[in-house]
């Protein structure tokens, strides 16, 4: 992995520092080193103290880019852009972050370039203008002469506001008009060093920050560098403090990533997940997870709940997120009835899942929704083949939009091979909407596609992806939550070993306690479970086993809502029911047995869930009214029963 870490005057090489007192302090408090993670992007959070005040600058390599400009918190101070090859330029297009009519983006900024990523030229001061070119809206600088360059290291000394200098994207526009959308390589922000320092910091001066970053497939090691804005004594080597980051990036959960036929997956914070690589199907492709701001989640959501001890709050918060492989929305200007243009974009490479166009004359368009805008700097088209014969294209031209009504050419591609086809887009277009426009296929009046794929400057393959918020696994995952003495001040917790686990069920709007088994010393607290949701941690009033339907009364009538129900069950007495035989059966009013939803499945996991559809053991839907669930946990010689009434409603 490339490093280009070239900011003139921020990004400097560490000397070796000895025993003189630290001018700059950096800390990073989140995330941690040597962790492998899900999740495309991670948030670097960390503090900068400093013996001297005023103004200090954290830089970052970026190994995928930074996910969004305009939602960066700090004032941001300089970039180096790579635009993967080597371009003739003859201008800069910056969009300002535009607040009540006013940009706030740079009105000066001092750019050099180069080849390389190293040896940049010297600086030169160009003015940004406030106007916005109607051509590409986005503020044009004009270079006084043609640029070659590959790395553009962009200063932005300062803002058309006296508050902080935010934009929303950098693009750069060729001799021949063409707009280069590059990636963002490394990232310096400024900060404005206080005396408002917490008590456990030496300071005197210091200053919080947050940066959030995308990391690239394999490992990452993200170097943060911070230093004095002007340096008091640029000579000194402990004007400078850096921190090194390493983690492993999954892309994807394939089988063979697994180690130990397990995914140990974590965010470098308060989460760490172990689940088995045989918990879901293929088409789970991700398994995300964030913290949540325990202040976000809504009080009424949890004060009147007799599971939690009154008058405290969450402790943590974690959402979590499974992807499973979707497919993009695509339309044809011509298509035979059963083999849609979606065929080409739904990961399937081979027939029957191909895309045939009707006999008609060419041109024939076929324009596919990225959903997002997306920068797209590779395009694989998969045509399909009969024995020799192929009926890929011969002739086409690449569009891109934002709008889906005004598309740009980006590029003509004369020449196809017979079935696999690689186009490099030199200029890394953005937009939402690609059009693959066919004027010639090697088979008159006959095309058909199998596949289209798209790949970001990353490398990484753009999928479309469906959020789960809710997963039932067929192995129960390990989940382990941290926390710190700070945390439960703040939600006012007083018996720390009454910590527990809860999720959060959307269905009946109630956070539903789980159980958990607590680690006081590492202040860690684990519990398996065979489904996956937005947990937290609060402070449970003591209880035995626990169940709870996610819909009571429920109505299995196929319209969509409601139409089943989910019964979580907790056993609290042990940190987990290995070896315990779980039943659940469903019986009438009359005792009769009307269906069996579990039956001695020995479970590994202190908690379960299982859904009832609302049918007999003969697939027919139940009548409407009220029904007995009777749950049996039966452990050696030992059964707990409980009993409670389920409601089939309309």
């Amino acid at each position: 992995m490339r490093f280009y870490l070239s900011l003139c005057s921020i990004i400097l090489t560490i000397l070796s520092i000895g025993e003189l007192p630290a001018r700059t302090n950096l800390s990073i408090t989140s995330p941690t080193t040597d962790f492998t993670t899900n999740n495309p992007t991670v948030e670097i959070r960390g503090i900068v103290e400093s013996s001297v005040g005023g103004e200090a600058i954290v830089a970052t390599n970026t190994p995928g880019g930074i996910p969004d400009l305009a939602q960066l918190t700090h004032s941001i101070y300089g970039v180096v852009v790579d635009l993967g090859s080597t371009q003739e330029l003859k201008g800069m297009l910056i969009r300002h972050v535009v607040d009540r009519g006013f940009p706030r983006g740079p009105r000066l900024a001092h750019l050099a370039f180069s080849q390389t990523g190293a040896n940049f030229s010297e600086d030169q001061p160009f003015n940004i203008p406030s106007d916005i070119d109607p051509n590409f809206h986005s503020t044009l600088v004009d270079f006084p002469s043609t640029v070659s360059a590959r790395f553009i290291q962009i200063e932005m000394v300062e803002g058309w506001q006296i508050g902080p200098i935010a934009i929303e994207s950098i693009q750069f526009l060729d001799t021949n008009d063409r707009v280069i959308q590059g990636q963002i390589q490394s990232i310096a922000i400024r900060l404005l060093l206080t005396d408002a320092c917490q008590p456990d910091l030496k300071g005197p001066h210091c200053a919080s920050f947050s940066i959030k970053v995308t990391v690239e497939a394999g490992v990452n090691r993200l170097s943060v560098i911070a230093r004095e804005l002007v340096p008091s004594d640029p000579d000194s080597p402990n004007a400078v403090d850096r921190e090194t980051i390493s983690l492993s990036y999954l892309p994807e959960l394939k089988t063979d990533a697994a180690k130990g036929g397990v995914f140990t997956l974590s965010d470098g914070d308060r989460a760490t997940v172990v689940i088995p690589a045989a918990a879901f199907d293929e088409h789970i492709t991700k398994l995300q997870f964030f913290s949540v701001p325990p202040e976000t989640i809504d009080p009424f959501s949890y004060r009147g709940n007799s599971r939690i001890v009154k008058g405290t709050a969450p402790v943590v918060v974690y959402r979590f997120e499974a992807l499973r492989q979707g497919v993009f929305a695509a339309e044809a200007t011509s298509a035979l009835h059963d083999q849609p243009p979606t065929f080409a974009v739904d990961g399937i490479l081979e027939p029957p899942s191909t895309w045939v166009a009707g006999l008609v004359p060419l041109p024939v368009s076929l324009t596919i929704d990225l959903e997002v805008q997306r920068t797209i700097s590779r395009i694989v088209v998969y045509a399909n083949m009969e024995g020799e014969t192929s009926f890929g294209p011969e002739r086409a031209t690449l569009l891109i939009s934002n709008d889906s009504k005004n598309f740009t050419s980006v590029l003509e591609v004369t020449v196809f091979d017979d079935q696999i086809t690689t186009i490099e887009l030199p200029t890394s277009p953005a937009g939402r909407y690609f059009r693959l426009e066919i004027t010639e296929s090697k088979q008159a009046n006959n095309l058909q596609l199998n596949e289209v794929e798209f790949f970001d400057m990353s490398g990484a393959k753009i999928v479309s992806l469906d959020p789960l918020e809710y997963l039932i696994l067929e192995r129960p995952a390990l989940v382990e939550l941290d926390y710190r003495p700070s945390d439960l001040l703040v939600a006012n917790v007083s018996r720390e070993s009454d910590l527990k686990i809860f999720a959060w069920e959307g269905a009946a709007q109630e956070w539903q306690l789980l159980g958990g088994e607590i680690d006081l010393n590492r202040r860690i607290i684990r519990m398996e479970l065979n489904f996956i949701s937005q947990v937290a941690l609060f402070q449970a009033v003591p209880s035995q086993m626990h169940a709870v339907w996610s819909f009571n009364p429920f109505s299995p009538d196929g319209n969509g809502i409601a139409d089943r129900t989910r019964l979580t069950i907790v056993n609290h007495n042990t940190s987990h029911i290995g070896g315990t035989e779980p039943v659940v059966e469903i019986f009438d009013l009359h005792n009769k047995l009307i269906r069996t939803l579990v039956n001695q499945t020995v479970m590994s996991s202190n908690t379960m869930s299982v859904e009832w559809d609302g049918r007999n053991e003969a697939g027919e839907i139940v009548n409407i009214g009220p029904y007995i669930y009777q749950i049996r946990l039966t452990t050696g010689d030992q059964v707990e029963v409980r009993n409670g009434v389920i409601v089939v409603g309309k």
